[in-house]
């Protein structure tokens, strides 16, 4: 990192130019969160901050032992900052942080690390003076707070009357200390931004959950001004002032007269070098700051970070932090539960009949806004067993969210897919997620032949009605097609999977029983299932098969199937594609396949499709995705077959087509003029014609009424087969759909099988 700085300054400003490097050393106390959730690490109870955190009057406050130990830490972090090339090491102790709550620990009682001033400031002293010690080598700052606009005895620099007033001895007392043993600059803090945010950070719009602050934004600069004065003139220590980036254009002149004036040696703008990390050297060159490449004082780089995320400027930066800063407010309870205030909860829902899974929408919705996510996620989970992977490709804008009432009153539906995201997501990691059945197993065992969605929300449901049951599929882990082949943008590898353990991973094998890595085939027949002593079967599998080019010649390199290609780019991110690449096809495989292919880094993606735009198979939303990101379509183009030279692909025969008449899918049939017949030259193509069932099924499925596509044929408005006992649902079904509709079809099945047992 450290020789990636020198490079980068000295490719920008010249060899010449050699940055300081310091690492900052920080422990973050209570605002720990080494999992990415809340784990608090206090240095006393507080009354103030304490409630902030749902923090119990008894919760547990870190030992001296083990403040020894973190001395120890801190020393050892210096050492790899210096092995790391950095010039200085800065102890943070301001804002809250642990540290710096030490520093206000008056009401710690016992220990050597609270009390009187000494005990208060040990921990700080003696980690410089270690550091110093143990790590010569490397310089020590600080970056420390003097003011904490907290009363006595909650804040460090306050007067002891319990007002607001700043009272300056101590840290002047600690300043000068730290300079004698061996600090060489101190950054000046002031207050906390989780508690008074205003008061180092003065902004014209506060974070979610903020306040607006009484004074004025000037009124808290002159104050951080005369504080940093008086320190200058009582203390002999070099000072960088902060806090001035409100004042935008303005602040380089008030930071000139600090320094003219030997009160700083620098200042420091933080929030301004995120929105506009050129600004020293336009101060430089241009004697000016332009006004509208500056901080705008949003607050959106603190929410960022109070939402999880990498911080930077929302505004002036937008292209790489507006999505972070998105991702984060979709997790945000006081956001979403906004959001949900949206629903009208409707007397007649209609999203609740746009959503194949019949999820009571503004049910869950509702539950939210009352600010109670584990009753939403229990609303619904009634109605779809997989939550969490609907609400990552569940079409939405075309299902529940197409049919919601908002969208022509408000001009915009209800985000549902996003609120049901927000649920699922607390839900997993809440652990409410696990299923709950009944202590008492039924005597019928079931088996469930495929884990994509159909077959885990059928298992799921005769699991809760106290059935035991064995998923048999191919794969090594549970969730289907979709789970290997959707893009990682739109459902991560391991969500899936992630969402079945979560639910089904408390199961012992008495009541669930997996046989992952088993092919059905002749060798393993339903009949065979039925003889092991299954009452019931539920066939839940995918559409395996790949559907090629019709009466096209493949050469040996450069042809491959579309869910092949998705499989290998989702497993392995590394992967390289040439620089010219066709799709052939227009669903949503299609699509996935072409900006998946862009994102590999194909200069050139041509999607190729025989009928025009409107009769496009794709959802609006994968469609207007692929257009986004640069992919070419080749509207009323016919796929012909394919060129090559010694076995390798170098073209796709094609022709132009008009639209006739429609067909029996109720779109107008596409009329090739091979007389138009062109070649179309790309390195790779990717066949995204269709699936077709797995070519064996009738081996494995005897008795089983199949259709002429070879998909398995059930009784009308039914998951029931021609076979007695044997059900079916989801892709091999309906020929493919989205996965909501493969769950309701498995939730069906599992109802059936439970009413047609029941009457044996």
């Amino acid at each position: 990192m450290v020789q990636t700085i020198y490079r980068c300054a000295a490719d920008e400003f010249g060899s010449e130019h050699r940055p300081v490097t310091i690492a900052q050393l920080t422990h973050s106390g209570r605002y720990s969160k080494p999992d990415g959730a809340a784990a608090p690490i206090i240095a006393y109870p507080h009354p103030i901050l304490d409630p902030r955190h749902n923090l119990p009057a008894d919760y547990p406050v870190i030992t001296d032992a083990e403040l020894d130990t973190l001395q120890d830490l801190y020393v050892e972090a210096a050492r790899c900052a210096r092995d790391a090339g950095f010039d200085a090491v800065d102890v943070k102790a301001c804002h809250g942080y642990l540290l710096y709550e030490l520093l206000n620990a008056f009401t710690r009682e016992g220990s050597r690390y609270g009390g009187d001033y000494a005990g208060r400031t040990r921990m700080v002293r003696e980690i410089v003076a270690r550091i110093r010690e143990e790590v010569p080598e490397i310089a020590i700052v600080s970056r420390l707070s003097v003011y904490d606009a907290m009363p006595h005895p909650y804040g460090f620099g306050m007067a002891q009357d319990g007002s607001m007033e700043p009272d300056l001895t101590e840290p002047v007392r600690l300043i000068n200390e730290l300079r004698e043993i061996g600090v060489c600059l101190i950054n000046v803090a002031y207050g906390s931004p989780y508690y008074n945010p205003h008061v180092e950070r003065p902004y014209d719009t506060h974070e979610i959950g903020g306040y607006v602050p009484e004074e004025h934004p000037l009124t808290g600069i002159v104050t951080m001004v005369q504080l940093h004065r008086e320190l200058a003139a009582r203390t002999g220590m070099p000072l960088m002032a902060t806090g001035y980036t409100w004042l935008r254009e303005f602040a380089p002149g008030l930071g000139a007269a600090l320094v003219e004036a030997g009160e700083a040696v620098n200042i420091g703008w933080g929030r301004q070098a995120l929105a506009h990390p050129d600004f020293p050297r336009e101060i430089v060159e241009q004697g000016a700051l332009t006004p509208t490449k500056l901080c705008i004082c949003c607050s959106s780089c603190t929410q960022i970070m109070r939402d999880g995320g990498r911080s930077g400027c929302v505004v002036r930066d937008w292209e790489i932090y507006e999505p972070i800063f998105r991702a984060g407010q979709a997790k945000n309870p006081t956001v979403m539960r906004e959001l949900a205030t949206i629903c009208r909860d409707c007397h007649a829902p209609t999203v609740q009949s746009g959503c194949p899974a019949s999820v009571n929408v503004p049910g869950f919705i509702t539950a939210i806004a009352d600010g109670d996510e584990r009753r939403a996620y229990q609303v619904l989970r009634e109605r779809n067993p997989l939550p969490e992977v609907c609400a990552y490709v569940c079409p939405a804008e075309t299902q529940c969210e197409g049919s919601c009432v908002q969208a022509h009153l408000r001009g915009a539906a209800v985000p549902i897919r996003q609120l049901q995201g927000y649920v699922c997501d607390i839900a997993r990691r809440e652990g409410w997620v696990a299923l709950e059945a009944p202590e008492q197993l039924l005597e019928r065992r079931r088996a469930v032949i495929g884990a994509g969605p159909a077959g885990v929300a059928c298992a799921i449901r005769l699991l809760q009605d106290g059935f035991a049951l064995t998923i048999i599929d191919a794969a090594e882990e549970p969730g289907g097609i979709a789970a290997e082949t959707i893009p990682a943008e739109r459902l991560l590898a391991e969500a899936a999977p992630a969402e079945v353990t979560a639910i089904l991973g408390g199961c012992d094998t008495d009541r669930l029983h997996w046989r992952l890595g088993t092919r059905m085939s002749g060798e393993l027949t339903v009949d065979d299932l039925l003889a092991e002593g299954f009452d019931a079967v539920f066939v839940g599998v995918g559409m395996t098969q790949p559907v090629g080019l019709p009466g096209a010649e493949r050469p040996s390199e450069g042809v491959v199937d579309a869910l092949s290609f998705l499989r290998r780019a989702k497993s392995d991110p590394s992967l390289r594609v040439p620089a010219r690449v066709a799709v052939l096809g227009g669903g949503n495989t299609a699509m996935d396949a072409a900006v998946t292919a862009k994102r590999l880094g194909a200069l050139d993606v041509y999607l190729v499709y025989r009928r025009s735009f409107p009769e496009m198979p794709a959802w609006p939303a994968e469609r207007d995705e692929a257009l986004n990101t640069g992919v070419h379509f080749m509207l009323l183009t016919h796929p012909l077959g394919y060129e090559g030279e010694d076995g390798r692909l170098t073209g796709v025969r094609v022709a132009s087509t008009s639209l006739g008449d429609p067909d029996a899918s109720g779109r107008r049939s596409p009329v090739t003029d091979e007389s138009a017949a062109r070649v179309l030259a790309v390195d790779l193509a990717i066949e995204a014609i269709g699936q077709a069932p797995p070519s064996d099924i009738a081996e494995w499925l005897p008795g089983v009424e199949l259709t002429g596509g070879g998909l398995i044929a059930t009784r009308k408005g039914s998951t029931r087969t021609s076979r007695e006992g044997v059900y079916a649902g989801g892709d091999i079904v309906n020929g493919g759909a989205t996965v909501v509709q493969a769950v309701a079809e498995g939730v069906r099945a599992a109802e059936e099988i439970a009413r047609d047992l029941a009457g044996r």
